[in-house]
């Protein structure tokens, strides 16, 4: 995480990203957007927010922590590791096929 404490600050986490959070600095107020990540659930995020519908929560600490700045990804990292091939020449399909017509 390149900005554990802004994340903990708004409570972002726990709940899976990608995250969205609306914040209002002069009330150090925050909203989060817990639906759909999609246009129509963004959309209508902002709406409930701009209305004053949406749940607001108070900045932890009460003061925004500094945003670190962090270098770029390369790419290079996190790459998957390669699955290894399973021999399955010993493996009879037939048999399966066998069990299957027995329990009907």
């Amino acid at each position: 995480m390149a900005q554990a404490d802004l994340e903990q600050a708004l409570d972002i986490g726990g709940f899976g990203y990608p995250a969205l959070a609306a914040l209002n600095a002069k009330k150090m107020q925050f909203a989060l957007l817990k639906g759909a990540f999609s246009e129509h659930g963004i959309n209508e995020f902002l709406k409930d927010i701009s209305f004053g519908r949406g749940r607001t929560a108070p900045v932890r600490g009460a003061k925004l922590p500094a945003v670190v700045t962090v270098e770029p990804w390369d790419g290079k990292d996190g790459s998957l590791p390669e699955e290894e091939d399973i021999d399955l020449s010993d493996v009879d399909l037939d048999d399966l096929d066998n069990v299957q017509k027995d329990e009907l």
